[in-house]
């Protein structure tokens, strides 16, 4: 689309206009190639803040969507670019598709000021800055008076069609101008990873007495007298061998999970994968112990618990069942998750489809005929279910049916999937993506109160990534189970509104490589969490579906990015900053990954490992790659 600049106001076709101003000391604007440059002179300035700031307003007045890269709930508060992965403020009507992009090279050398964002949606205003911010809560950011010597410039880049694919999906158009500008050069200058000496040194680190392997391993004896197994959920750096067996310390007790976040089957499918493509039978029996421990969980009508928990210090109960600690407060620990067992059971349905174990479709079948008497009319499933029946009010309806929706399908039940789908399409269409992980986890703002309702000042929903993962692969099982082709565009529109939480750079306040990376949510600052392994697999198989080069590209950088975190020589810069925090660690500890950098500003680099979510998770996911996308896995240096 062609925009012409005339007087502060850049003109689109039609006759309607952005509206342009600055504000501070010597500040001003121009508009060359595509994009509004903010820029200031250099020199001391004649106040106590040189912040200057670049405002657009634009003329949609009832935008159908809006998407930012991070909430701003009250004035004062600005995004900042400690969480610009894929920086864009999204607006979207019947008639226009707008996206705003900061540009990311200007950010990437900015010398003596951060960037900043700020959308105010009844003000149809956003604010582009060049100052300073801080952090409050958990994770916002507040503008910060700045004092800047020198000169800077710092560019937005404007991206507007009228093209109803455009409008009907914005979220494709602003996803890749970004990956072709930044994304797509990043993965082709990068080299591949050693994969396959990094998966060796996460087996070594779990499984080993040399590594972790004392700490990180449980065995559990079941009820029946079955030896049985898996990585315990936690492990932090009180766990070093180093530390007398006596002092060592557990950061929390010790648990074994199957839950939708942190799946020991998931691990303990790609875990088979690797120990036939490797013809290990050390780790195809301990494969088979983790399972184990899924099909001991006590199915009561079909709904089983999600937790096993170790009994401190010295309970003669041993071990006993409970469920995530991840819930509202009215739900009982007894509750059951019903997303947790859902994607448990369509773990167990790979383990099935790998082994021919017929307890494992057994007991996902059992599920699903419970799954079946709790659909709710609008399609959706709840939440969670007590032992009762009685169904806590919380997300009682909410994107995690999605997972439910994926289970029927793959067990054939076409007609209760079917039912389910039109209420994920409303969910998609409101980008309402709510679930466990966006109120009852380490970033609780806006519960209860915001439940099912939009942030005010900046017109979207406190939102996570797990939801629009979830909707996309349930939109992909409908596409292929019913021909349709909206289905296979509704798993594209969500994939790409999830592409604008991928990291397209390396920014230089980070200690390990971004590129290819996630985020978590809209109201949290992690980078390269966990969840780009689990993400991974859905671009190949999209990118397979419609041929499109840029998801495969998308998915092999989240690939790589599932290793930045690990702790080995291969990754020297950032075993160095393990080292600086953990003078301590050395080859015992090559193999140990920290879940996420950047969730603390103050230190990006954190003191533990999750196994299912984290070096276990990423192996996992290599190994289902290889078997899965054998193609890919040769060509990006993944086999």
């Amino acid at each position: 689309m062609r925009l012409r600049w005339r007087g502060g106001r850049l003109l689109l076709p039609g006759g309607a206009a952005l509206e342009v101003a600055v504000r501070g000391d010597r500040a001003d604007v121009r508009w060359a190639e595509g994009a509004l440059e903010l820029r200031r002179d250099a020199g001391e300035g004649g106040g106590s803040d040189d912040t200057i700031e670049l405002s657009v307003r634009h003329p949609l007045r009832n935008p159908g969507v809006v998407w930012i890269p991070h909430l701003a709930p009250v004035a004062g508060n600005v995004i900042g670019d400690a969480v610009f992965r894929s920086p864009a403020i999204l607006v979207s009507d019947a008639t226009l598709a707008l996206a705003l992009v900061p540009d990311l090279e200007d950010v990437a050398r900015a010398t003596g000021w951060r960037a900043w964002l700020d959308y105010d949606h009844p003000r149809s205003t956003l604010t582009l800055g060049a100052g300073a911010f801080g952090t409050t809560g958990h994770v916002f950011f507040l503008r910060q008076p700045a004092r800047i010597d020198a000169s800077l410039a710092l560019r937005l880049h404007v991206v507007a069609s009228h093209r109803a694919p455009d409008r009907e999906n914005p979220y494709g158009m602003a996803a890749r101008w970004i990956w072709e500008r930044w994304g797509r050069p990043a993965h082709d200058r990068a080299t591949a990873p050693p994969v396959s000496r990094h998966m060796e040194r996460i087996v070594h680190w779990a499984f080993s007495k040399e590594g972790w392997g004392e700490s990180v391993w449980q065995p559990v004896d079941l009820p029946d007298g079955t030896r049985a197994g898996a990585p315990v959920f936690i492990v932090d750096v009180g766990r070093h061998p180093s530390v007398p067996p006596g002092r060592r310390t557990w950061r929390e007790p010790r648990s074994i999970w199957n839950q939708a976040w942190f799946s020991t089957q998931r691990c303990a499918n790609g875990l088979l994968r690797y120990a036939r493509q490797t013809a290990s039978m050390d780790l195809e029996d301990r494969s088979r112990q983790m399972t184990r421990l899924a099909l001991a969980a006590p199915q009561e009508d079909g709904l089983f618990p999600a937790v096993l928990v170790k009994s401190e210090p010295h309970d003669a109960i041993g071990w006993r069942w409970s469920n995530s600690n991840r819930r509202p407060p009215s739900a009982s620990e007894r509750a059951c998750h019903v997303v947790d067992a859902s994607f448990t059971c369509r773990m167990l349905l790979e383990w099935h489809a790998l082994t021919g174990d017929a307890d494992a479709l057994a007991m996902a079948r059992r599920f699903a005929d419970r799954l079946a008497r709790l659909q709710r009319p609008s399609g959706a499933f709840p939440g969670w279910v007590e032992p009762d029946g009685a169904v806590p009010p919380e997300l009682a309806e909410g994107p995690e049916s999605a997972v439910s929706v994926s289970l029927l399908f793959e067990l054939g039940e076409r007609d209760l999937a079917v039912a389910g789908l039109p209420f994920l399409e409303g969910v998609a269409r409101d980008g309402r993506w709510e679930d466990f992980e966006t109120y009852y986890s380490c970033a609780p703002w806006g519960s209860p109160e915001l439940l099912g309702r939009r942030v005010a000042r900046n017109g979207v929903y406190k939102q996570n990534t797990l939801s629009i993962y979830w909707c996309a692969e349930a939109f992909l099982h409908a596409w292929r189970a019913t021909g349709r082709r909206r289905y296979l565009g509704l798993a594209r529109r969500c994939v790409d509104e999830l592409s604008l939480y991928q990291a397209v750079w390396d920014p230089p306040f980070l200690p390990a490589p971004a590129h290819g990376g996630f985020g978590v949510m809209n109201a949290d600052c992690e980078w390269n969490d966990a969840r780009q392994s689990l993400f991974a697999p859905l671009y190949l198989d999209l990118g397979r579906e419609t041929g499109d080069r840029e998801l495969v590209e998308r998915g092999v950088s989240a690939l790589r990015a599932a290793f930045s975190m690990l702790y080995c020589p291969e990754n020297p810069a950032l075993a160095r900053a393990y080292e600086r925090r953990f003078p301590f660690f050395g080859p015992e500890s090559y193999g140990f990954m920290m879940e996420n950098q950047g969730h603390d500003s103050a230190e990006p680099i954190g003191t533990f490992t999750i196994f299912t979510w984290g070096n276990g998770s990423a192996l996992a996911a290599v190994a289902t790659v290889r078997d899965r996308f054998p193609e890919i896995a040769r060509r990006y240096g993944l086999a």
